[in-house]
């Protein structure tokens, strides 16, 4: 499929740090298998292809980071697979440039509804749901980093999701509010504005976000959860991407926003303030790999229409946590060979394990600071690909093991 011929800065930025990092951490873990893999999980039919194929993908900055890392891996193991690269340009944007079949995968933090179908269909077609397939391929968290000059360093701010929604509602505009202070008694907090920074963009990042608020706090929160830019209050400032997000909230004095967690540990700048938002059983948690984790333990049926993992109850579960999801047509993969490779690297990017001594995605995912799927949800993605069917309704995907 075709991609577009625009070079969009987020993804080329983004793409030369993530690259670099995960080069640096390939030796560890090449040569390896993993004993929590199941024999089951294996990657389908290995990564081999008989003959060259190009792919290329678009959306969600959640995923970039692992997505760009991950396509320089594959290519090790895949001499006849290249890649039109991952384009950043958000969940709205991809799940659109999928339907309108710009890229062979969009990537989306919210599966893909058919509110979303109707708005992006070329006109004169009707597609629903049930023509597209929509697979996991990475758990992660959304951290709320902060700026706030003069601060003690390695100062955690503690904050709930009442004062959070607050925040972004524009009622809580100081630093030293006394809703801010009741949380953080001990810290000399100052009376400057607080710069609230959202997505411009139509973001699952931002579906996260709010289907956090909601469920927190839905009597203050009213607005139900929506990948929809939000309204700022004055003096806010909207970026685009998590990238963009990032880097606004570590050159702004006095900011605060919400990317998703990778984001943070590829902005060493960010990590002088990241809240430990407090959870549904009322424990202040930071982002972590064993918080998320306990969040999607919560929940192990996930499903495309019953995804969300925020605001869990349980004691160690960070409270803003989700999924990222490539979409892909069920039935229209008209060039076999480019759908074949599209579920091979599907299939090897969201399972653990190496095979035959090689690194498999979810490996990558937790250098990139991702949690690897949970083995329930790695099957539920094989599951999902092997309904991906070629120009003669044959399965692209195969379970031997070469």
């Amino acid at each position: 499929m075709r991609m577009h011929r625009t070079v969009r800065l987020a993804l080329a930025t983004t793409a030369v740090v993530i690259t670099a990092l995960s080069l640096v951490a390939v030796p560890a873990l090449a040569g390896t298998r993993s004993a929590r893999a199941p024999k089951d999980l294996y990657l389908a039919a290995d990564t081999r292809m008989a003959k060259p194929a190009t792919i290329g993908g678009a959306g969600s900055t959640f995923a970039a980071p692992l997505q760009n890392a991950a396509q320089v891996f594959y290519q090790t193991r895949n001499d006849n697979a290249s890649f039109n690269g991952y384009q950043a340009v958000g969940s709205g944007t991809g799940e659109a440039d999928v339907i309108k079949k710009l890229v062979d995968w969009g990537g989306t933090d919210v599966p893909m509804s058919q509110g979303d179908i109707s708005k992006n269909e070329p006109s004169g077609d009707k597609y629903t749901p049930a023509d597209f397939l929509q697979v996991p391929i990475a758990l992660g968290g959304v951290a709320v980093p902060y700026n706030v000059p003069g601060l003690k360093a390695k100062t955690t701010l503690t904050l709930t999701a009442k004062v959070l929604a607050e925040i972004y509602m524009g009622d809580v505009k100081w630093w030293n509010s006394d809703a801010i202070k009741a949380l953080n008694p001990k810290v000399n907090l100052p009376h400057n504005k607080i710069v609230v920074v959202a997505r411009g963009d139509s973001s699952g990042t931002t579906y996260i976000f709010t289907n956090f608020l909601n469920a927190a706090v839905p009597t203050l929160w009213t607005t139900k959860p929506s990948k929809t830019a939000l309204t700022l209050p004055s003096g806010g400032i909207a970026g685009s991407g998590n990238a963009g997000v990032a880097a606004v909230i570590e050159s702004t004095p006095n900011s605060i926003g919400y990317v998703e967690y990778s984001y943070v540990l590829l902005n060493p700048g960010l990590l002088k303030g990241v809240a430990a938002i407090v959870n549904r059983e009322g424990e202040a948690l930071t982002p972590s790999a064993a918080g998320i984790a306990a969040a999607a333990a919560t929940k192990p049926d996930v499903t495309a229409t019953n995804f969300a993992i925020v605001w869990m109850p349980r004691k160690a579960a960070y409270p803003i946590a989700g999924y990222t999801w490539a979409v892909v047509w069920k039935k229209t993969q008209t060039k076999d060979t480019e759908g074949t490779l599209l579920v091979k690297y599907l299939d090897w990017l969201s399972h653990s394990g190496a095979v035959n001594g090689t690194t498999a995605g979810q490996d990558v995912a937790a250098l990139q600071g991702y949690v690897p799927l949970p083995a329930n949800i790695q099957a539920l993605a094989r599951a999902t690909l092997l309904g991906v069917v070629g120009s003669h309704g044959q399965k692209l995907l195969t379970t031997t093991i070469w």
